[in-house]
């Protein structure tokens, strides 16, 4: 099985227009089957005027197909805390971090990045 349960995600929504705006899914996986998975977590936006991410005040539970093409799935260490991660943008690069050890680069463009 590719996914289980407790399994930790950070689903970026693919933009699909220029002006799109920005959308994270963070959350744990409740089950998966055949390329379908159900995850109960966090959705965050950006806040145009202030050019930070913002967290959808309640928990949802999405049913998201992985192979729609409009996803990006990335599965996260166990030992992160969902609760303590927070969307950090220096100088144009997003990341998501829990500020200890787990930074992850979230930025569409390279930003140092190797050649």
């Amino acid at each position: 099985m590719l996914l289980k349960e407790g399994d930790k995600l950070i689903v970026a929504h693919r933009r699909l227009f220029e002006k799109d705006e920005v959308r994270f899914f963070v959350g744990q996986v409740d089950a998966y089957q055949e390329g379908v998975v159900k995850v109960t977590g966090c959705s965050y936006v950006r806040d145009i005027m202030r050019g930070r991410m913002i967290e959808k005040a309640e928990k949802r539970t999405k049913v998201l197909s992985l192979s729609s093409g409009t996803l990006l799935v990335y599965q996260i260490p166990q030992t992160v805390v969902l609760d303590e991660l927070k969307f950090m943008d220096e100088e144009g690069r997003l990341s998501l971090t829990d500020g200890k050890e787990f930074n992850m680069n979230l930025s569409e463009h390279t930003h140092g990045g190797r050649a």
